[in-house]
């Protein structure tokens, strides 16, 4: 059995992948149901009913990006079906951020729910979801590290991508600091100060974050420079995230 597979019902294989997956959907709707418990203005209720919006998003978005940007190396001479095959992985989490939040805010905007309380109560389970996610590339074996001789090296199988080298667990160095993230945002999200600042926090915080993780990765091409695809979105996160923190700030002293 291949180390992507937990187990098979009737012949069909569970992946490791899926799992953590959907691991990382409940943690991420279990937190943030509890967290919209705490405000006045978006209920429990609002929150778990932007799920199949957040979702569609969210998995549209992030196969579009992987397919867009990996088409000639996996789909050029492929069955255009092979576009719609999740098993074994494929998704680009920055495509499936920008299109959940593009399809959440239709949700919002049609149900007349406050965008920035929304979205502080979602952005904490954000980061607790994509950590495990991260997990489940590990054990996936995508999203691999660069070439190390460090002791926190992994080997995966011969026919892997990575021969067998010792690579850096770039997608646990990710996992722990997307739960660093969670807990940051937990806590602030206890004394914000106004609506949408958890929001800009976790934009600059993920863009800091994901830039440096993507120093480690060993299975992405730099598209500009020195910079892969992920740094420069990862870039353009953080300045919106800066961007957002002062608007709303100022905007908060001004109305005050």
């Amino acid at each position: 059995m291949s180390y992507r597979i937990a187990f098979e019902i009737a012949g069909h294989p569970v992946y490791w992948y899926g799992i953590m997956f959907a691991l990382g959907i409940l943690a991420g709707l279990w937190t943030g149901s509890r967290r919209a418990q705490l405000t006045s203005d978006v209920s429990s209720e609002q929150f778990l009913n932007s799920i199949p919006w957040v979702l569609i998003g969210t998995l549209v978005g992030a196969r579009a990006l992987f397919v867009i940007t990996y088409w000639n190396d996996y789909f050029a001479n492929q069955p255009w079906t092979e576009i719609f095959n999740y098993r074994n992985g494929g998704l680009i989490y920055f495509g499936g951020m920008i299109c959940g939040i593009g399809c959440t805010l239709i949700y919002l905007l049609k149900n007349k729910i406050p965008v920035w309380s929304f979205f502080d109560i979602a952005a904490p389970s954000l980061a607790l979801a994509h950590a495990l996610g991260r997990v489940g590339c590990f054990i996936n074996g995508c999203c691999y590290g660069r070439p190390t001789s460090l002791f926190l090296g992994v080997h995966y199988p011969e026919y892997h991508e990575t021969h067998g080298i010792a690579v850096h667990p770039v997608q646990l160095y990710e996992a722990g600091l997307n739960l660093l993230l969670f807990a940051v945002l937990e806590y602030c999200f206890r004394h914000r100060k106004f609506r949408g600042q958890i929001t800009a926090f976790y934009f600059i915080g993920y863009g800091v974050l994901r830039f440096i993780a993507e120093l480690f990765r060993g299975d992405v091409p730099q598209v500009f420079l020195c910079f892969s695809q992920a740094q420069l979105i990862a870039l353009a996160v953080e300045l919106t995230g800066i961007a957002l923190l002062v608007y709303l700030c100022h905007n908060t002293k001004r109305k005050a």
